[in-house]
């Protein structure tokens, strides 16, 4: 105390120092600097004096200036990439991972199933959306479609008449280019002793090098096609038939004897584009196939596929409103009655909205499905962030004591949320390399399905890398959200207590919110997956009117095989594996004529389709005569005057029944131009049979009329019997060999030609099913986590009631009702939505089935048994446990 009074006593230190070293001195070292400087100061003073402690005092400020003890100009706070405490949860995330594997598996799983099926449409789906956006001038392409209305119906087709390029572009200005396109279909190519069929050889007015983006490797576009019989190859042609030679000015061979000049190679076209070019010739080059030049100004004969190039920013309402004039000056005063108009479909829409066209030229798909592919890949995203959410609760009774002594310990709720979010992006991350993986494994299957031939190297640019982490996080924070929030609210007293906490009736209601949810969806996709094979069962099963298999249509190559065909006949049915022989113009599932026919008494025309056919087309074909008699050599007239019509062509002609359509008169226009009665083939109608399918079903059957026509022959059609198919193929090749030793034998089955017409639907069915079950696995899991859960809750209730004497089944019981009544749920939310979504997509098909009520039953059904397997493992472990085990794990 006396040594205090003395301190107080003494005078302090030099004021200016202590001012200067507060000044200088940096603040969080200031303190305990000037404490140890005072404390020196006073011993000083005491023993040698004031005046020596004082300049002591001074000498130790002025040491003080230097860097470590400067204050420092305040700097912003920038935290390390990784701090302590992210460290600190990857390190736990990662540990979790490790000592649960199973949960960590089953998780990941499910996650990566999701994130692989959306990866896998979204490649579809972009791939789809693509389709001939290559071209520069895309946005200002649009094609014609020629919609014609006779007779009360309407026929919407790809193909239109010749003359419309060329009179739109010369009628109005603001058509910059017309381009026609003609497809020459399947041609036999030659050139040396290299001989091949070949398709997708088109030939097209010189503008299309104006009007679409086709790259030239060798050549110059702006004179390719001026001349006649040039023609323009693709990259992939020219190596196929001259290697590494310059195939400029050399020539090609097509149908035998058309010789063609190369005048061009072009670059191959990418795959997502409408049109298939092989080889481009001039339109011009079109009479070498025996097409008489005036065709191409005719409003008759629809066979050309016509584009325009509009100019940029311009409406194409504006045109379309012009063409109703446009086509009552010029088209319909050359045409037979019936109404016609024409759309303007824009060039990026063809692929994706030519559904229900005729006569297209190429193989499109369908916007529908890539809306239902898309739908799909979001419910299997959302089934698999769901199944995350019910798997996290169902571990949260063991993550519920971490969570309280973080708490304890001072943890806030908004670390704990960063750190549940920050674990379940960790394992969308983890999720997202093996659905990557996944997707590489699967994708050529994928591409073998669906007849694509997609990648994976897009998503593996930086832009589609983004993507994906993108989607990875974003998953990961809607999948972790709620286990985020529902442990971080956990209280630490009750769980320290032992009273856990997670039985709280707004989160149990919200995990049966989500399991109903996921079988909603699934059991949804279970009946759509119904209906969609049982309506292409219904394709393949239903009477089409004829016999469809073990039959084999034979091309006509030559004109001596067209001549001679009833000898040719003769020849092959020597053979006992052959049963019957026809010829004709005309088959089920491919092409056929469409002509006018005129009745007395009624001067407008009437557009019909028409088979021209022998007298062995009907028993061949094996269809059904319901009134009359067939054609028949016994009758000399029948190939000047017989014409036999389908059920339809009697009631739509205003016969009624079929047997008052014997006998009734008909013309018949041979050049259906409307020409003078000199030209008309007047005959009667013999014979009446029952409708038969020649078109899809997604079309009407329509009227149809078969006559004996000769000169119009271009295929023989073979009947051969199911037993010795390849010994009978070989004997047609060597009768082949000696008709057309210049043609290579050539021959299809007519059921593979109409499958053909089903593709897209097979394809859709296929996939579809494969996305339903993955989709359904994923759900499986979450309920599989739910159950885990519950049986987690009710350990000890379970326990008790074993110890009573309840039985293993009794438990099961127990524990399987609830989830039964949330299936149950399921269901009824899964039927209307089911009901109406397959109704819609039903409406496409004129012959489809009906929904009937053992679809939903089946599919309940099914969703019932999986949900009771999935339920039942959980349930049965659970009733097996010893009861004092189960007492004593609480």
């Amino acid at each position: 105390m006396n040594e205090n009074a003395e301190k107080d006593r003494l005078a302090k230190p030099p004021r200016w120092a202590d001012k200067l070293l507060e000044w200088v001195c940096a603040p969080h070292l200031l303190e305990e600097v000037q404490g140890d400087m005072h404390e020196r100061f006073y011993k000083r003073a005491t023993t040698f004096g004031l005046s020596y402690a004082r300049q002591q005092y001074r000498l130790e400020v002025l040491g003080f200036l230097r860097p470590v003890f400067l204050k420092r100009k305040p700097q912003p706070y920038a935290p390390p990439l990784l701090t302590d405490m992210l460290k600190n949860y990857l390190t736990v995330a990662f540990r979790n991972l490790k000592r649960h594997k199973g949960y960590s598996f089953i998780n990941i799983l499910g996650l990566a199933i999701g994130l692989a099926c959306c990866i896998t449409i979204f490649l579809f789906v972009r791939d789809e959306l693509r389709y001939d956006s290559f071209h520069a001038k895309a946005d200002r392409i649009y094609r014609i479609l020629n919609i014609t209305s006779s007779d009360g119906r309407q026929r919407q087709m790809a193909s239109t008449p010749p003359a419309y390029g060329p009179t739109l572009n010369r009628v109005f200005p603001e058509v910059e280019q017309a381009v026609r396109i003609f497809d020459l279909r399947q041609q036999l190519v030659t050139y040396g002793d290299k001989k091949f069929f070949e398709t997708d050889f088109l030939l097209a007015d010189s503008t299309v090098f104006d009007v679409f983006t086709l790259p030239f490797a060798l050549g110059n576009p702006r004179e390719a096609l001026n001349g006649p019989n040039a023609l323009v190859i693709s990259e992939s042609i020219a190596r196929k038939y001259f290697g590494n030679q310059n195939p400029l000015n050399r020539e090609l061979t097509l149908s035998g004897s058309i010789k063609l000049r190369i005048t061009g190679v072009m670059k191959d076209l990418p795959a997502h584009s409408h049109l298939k070019i092989n080889a481009l010739g001039s339109l011009s080059s079109l009479k070498l196939w025996g097409v008489e030049p005036s065709r191409l100004e005719d409003w008759g004969w629809q066979m050309t596929y016509t584009y325009l190039l509009l100019p940029e920013g311009y409406g194409v309402s504006r045109l379309e409103a012009k063409l109703p004039a446009f086509l009552k000056q010029y088209a319909e005063p050359q045409l037979e009655g019936g109404r016609y108009e024409a759309r303007l479909q824009p060039l990026k829409e063809v692929h994706l909205y030519s559904a229900g066209l005729e006569f297209d030229i190429a193989q499109t798909g369908d916007i529908r499905y890539v809306y239902a592919f898309s739908a799909i890949a979001l419910f299997a995203l959302l089934i698999a962030c769901f199944n995350f959410m019910n798997l996290s609760t169902a571990r949260s009774a063991q993550r519920a004591k971490e969570v309280g002594l973080r708490k304890v310990i001072g943890a806030e709720r908004s670390q704990l949320v960063g750190q549940f979010l920050g674990e379940s992006v960790l394992l969308a991350l983890i999720s997202l390399v093996v659905a990557l993986v996944l997707v590489a494994v699967t994708l050529p299957a994928f591409n073998e399905w669906s007849g694509k031939n997609l990648t994976i190297h897009f998503i593996l640019q930086p832009v589609g890398i983004a993507a994906l982490l993108g989607t990875a996080l974003v998953v990961g924070l809607l999948a972790g959200s709620y286990p985020a929030l529902f442990l971080s609210a956990v209280r630490p007293v009750k769980v320290l207590k032992g009273d856990l906490g997670l039985g709280g009736k707004g989160s149990y209601s919200f995990r049966q919110v989500l399991v109903v949810m996921q079988f909603a969806v699934s059991t949804a996709l279970i009946i759509a997956t119904g209906v969609v094979f049982n309506q292409l069962r219904y394709i393949q099963q239903k009477n089409l009117g004829f016999a469809k298999e073990q039959l084999v249509f034979l091309p006509m190559r030559t004109d001596d095989m067209q001549k001679n065909y009833k000898a040719i006949e003769q020849e092959l049915l020597r053979n006992p594996n052959i049963t019957a022989v026809t010829a004709s113009y005309g088959v089920p599932g491919g092409a056929f004529a469409g002509e006018s026919i005129r009745l007395p008494g009624r001067p407008d025309a009437y557009t019909i389709n028409m088979f021209l056919v022998d007298h062995r087309y009907i028993p061949t074909m094996g269809m059904q005569l319901l009134a009359g008699r067939n054609f028949s050599p016994q009758f000399a007239t029948d190939e000047q005057e017989a014409f036999i019509l389908n059920e339809t062509a009697v009631r739509e002609l205003g016969w009624g029944k079929p047997d008052l359509a014997l006998g009734k008169e008909i013309f018949w226009d041979t050049w259906g131009t409307g020409g003078a009665s000199d030209t008309l083939k007047r005959g009667r109608v013999v014979g009446v049979v029952k409708d038969f399918h020649v078109k899809s079903f997604h079309q009407r059957i329509e009227p149809m009329v078969m006559h004996i026509y000769p000169g119009g022959f271009n295929e023989f059609i073979v009947r051969i019997r199911p037993a010795n198919t390849s010994a009978t193929l070989n004997f047609l090749r060597e009768e082949w060999a000696t008709l057309a030793p210049d043609w290579p034998f050539d021959y299809q089955f007519l059921d593979d030609q109409f499958a053909k017409l089903y593709a897209s639907e097979q394809t859709f069915g296929r996939l579809f099913g494969v996305f339903t079950g993955l989709s359904i696995f994923v759900a499986c899991l979450g309920l599989f986590g739910l159950a885990s859960f519950t049986a987690q809750q009710r350990t000890k209730e379970i326990g008790v009631r074993k110890v009573l004497g309840a039985s293993v089944g009794s438990i099961v019981a127990l524990l399987s009702k609830d989830f039964l009544k949330l299936v149950g749920i399921s269901f009824i939310l899964a039927v209307p939505l089911a009901w109406y979504v397959m109704g819609q997509w039903l409406q496409q098909f004129v012959y489809r089935v009906n929904i009937g009520w053992w679809v939903f039953a089946g599919a309940g059904l099914l969703a019932l048994l999986i949900a009771l397997l999935t339920i039942s493992f959980q349930s049965i472990k659970a009733a097996l446990v010893n009861p004092v085990k189960s007492l004593r794990s609480e």
